[in-house]
């Protein structure tokens, strides 16, 4: 699988990354996991299957995974690509309401898009 990191994904490590300095490398290991396949996470209910939730432990907030972090990422199983969706720290959020995904899913259907051929064709 191929991992695809999205901007609002990167805009959410970024602001993270300025109270838990770690937080990349705390991913390292588990996005290496998740392109080979070893690690899954759990279904999203209402989202078809197709965006899951994983924890990780943070070794800036001395915690395991339960006290960690959450990843949501979208599978796109056709092109064998992971799209990363955004990140939180469990103790901020408890849970990401399913309307912020489906948003973040659709600010994210635009930029996947491929242009349409036709607005190139000269005439």
């Amino acid at each position: 699988m191929k991992i695809i990191i999205t901007e609002p994904f990167e805009r959410k490590l970024k602001k993270l990354k300025k109270k838990y300095p770690n937080i990349k490398n705390d991913l390292k290991e588990l996005l290496s996991n998740l392109e080979e396949g070893k690690a899954s996470g759990v279904p999203i209910p209402g989202l078809f299957n197709k965006v899951f939730k994983i924890r990780f432990g943070s070794s800036d907030m001395e915690r395991g995974k339960s006290g960690g972090y959450r990843l949501i990422f979208y599978i796109e199983r056709d092109n064998c690509e992971i799209y990363l969706l955004t990140i939180y720290a469990k103790a901020k959020n408890e849970n990401i309401p399913v309307k912020d995904i489906q948003s973040i899913l659709k600010e994210l259907d635009l930029k996947f898009k491929k242009p349409d051929p036709d607005l190139y064709k000269r005439e």
